[in-house]
């Protein structure tokens, strides 16, 4: 990252940790003129291409000039001067909401249903409580509803939404531009943690003791509370499958004659509000249709066993079909592991001890180990594998 500091009556360019470009301006101006003790000037690029530092070193320039022959006026008409104004379109006359839901009429067979309960409806909530909006006016008024009113990563997500109905109105000749992409870019927000990268497994001392307590009901504080959890977790820690797959899990995707199971649907949280309202069973994983996995002895038998508590007519329902993930999570079992005394890992930590397990002490080949859950060679190789590099002989092959 460039250092903040500036030499005597100069600017500097500066690096966010953001990977945005700004200008760094003395400090002797920054108090005498801003009233502030340090003060930046953003330009709005990000510092991933030559060309962008092309066009910083000349914002560099000119705001230097500014600075040399002291026109300040000139200096605070250039910032003002570079910030997005991406944000007036060309538009015929029509109502923001209603022109939405038309879109939404017309996109809707082709969507999933998890998207239409999370993003979809969503973003229909959030244009149904702001204020009207007409197209061929500036969508000013929208942006500073949305920045008011929650966060800008937020803003960023509503306003993909707005501006995916404004590419369609464009694509179909109804409006006449989409003035919002180059506006979203400027918003700059932290990456979303990724839970299959955010990799921190169980033991295998600490997995056998989590699926022992569940199984005896240990530290229960209610009759059967945590026995009822025990298939789910043992399950989990023995596939690696990710939560929503093994929430989507149906009888008929299990053939105990030949011991496979297809992981083929998943269960997704569907978020309207900030609370938990439902979810939804869609088709397909996250990286993949559908994926084999062969069942061991243990897993065989755990099915098996399971499969005598339900009838025979329910072979098309949820294998985990009673098991809540949100009440699991933040209740048994984040009061289990303080009461075990293991350090608290979100229940997606059991996909990556079995990974983990897997990589570092079984036979298998780094390409099995990936076809069967789900994931790339080189993720197992970069976060997966032990830290030991060290080959002490060659194997005689």
């Amino acid at each position: 990252m460039y250092s903040p500091r500036t030499r005597q009556g100069k600017a500097n360019l500066y690096k966010t940790d953001k990977n945005t470009l700004t200008v760094n301006l003395p400090v002797s101006i920054a108090k005498n003129i801003y009233g502030k003790s340090r003060k930046r000037i953003s330009l709005y690029l990000k510092a991933d291409s030559n060309e962008n530092m092309g066009k910083a070193l000349q914002h560099l320039d000119k705001i230097q000039s500014f600075i040399e022959v002291e026109d300040w006026q000139g200096l605070i008409d250039y910032e003002t001067n570079l910030k997005p104004k991406v944000i007036k379109g060309n538009f015929q006359k029509r109502n923001l909401k209603e022109f939405w839901n038309e879109y939404v009429i017309a996109k809707s067979p082709s969507w999933e249903a998890s998207y239409i309960e999370n993003d979809i409806k969503q973003t229909t909530r959030i244009l149904n409580n702001c204020p009207g909006i007409v197209l061929n006016e500036e969508l000013e008024p929208l942006i500073n509803y949305l920045l008011a009113t929650t966060t800008t990563k937020q803003t960023k997500r509503y306003l993909k939404q707005v501006s995916a109905c404004l590419t369609w109105g464009v694509r179909r000749r109804i409006i006449k531009e989409n003035p919002l992409p180059d506006f979203i870019r400027t918003l700059t927000t932290k990456k979303k943690n990724d839970d299959d990268l955010d990799i921190n497994p169980f033991t295998r001392e600490e997995r056998d003791t989590i699926i022992e307590a569940f199984r005896s009901g240990k530290h229960e504080r209610f009759q059967n509370s945590h026995k009822k959890y025990a298939d789910y977790v043992e399950f989990s820690f023995y596939t690696g499958a990710r939560t929503s797959e093994v929430l989507g899990l149906k009888w008929n995707h299990i053939d105990f004659n030949s011991k496979i199971i297809t992981f083929q649907e998943a269960k997704v949280l569907a978020t309207n509000t900030k609370a938990v309202t439902t979810s939804v069973q869609k088709q397909g994983l996250k990286t993949q249709k559908k994926r084999m996995f062969p069942m061991n002895d243990r897993l065989f038998n755990l099915l098996e066993e399971r499969k005598k508590t339900i009838q025979p007519d329910d072979l098309e329902e949820n294998v985990f079909k009673d098991i809540s993930h949100h009440a699991f999570r933040s209740g048994v079992y984040k009061n289990l592991l303080k009461k075990l005394d293991i350090d608290y890992r979100k229940p997606y930590q059991m996909r990556h001890t079995f990974i983990t397990v897997m990589a570092n002490y079984s036979d298998l080949k780094l390409h099995q180990i990936a076809r069967i859950c789900g994931t790339s060679i080189g993720v197992i190789e970069n976060h997966y594998l032990g830290t030991s590099l060290t080959i002490n002989t060659l194997p005689d092959v």
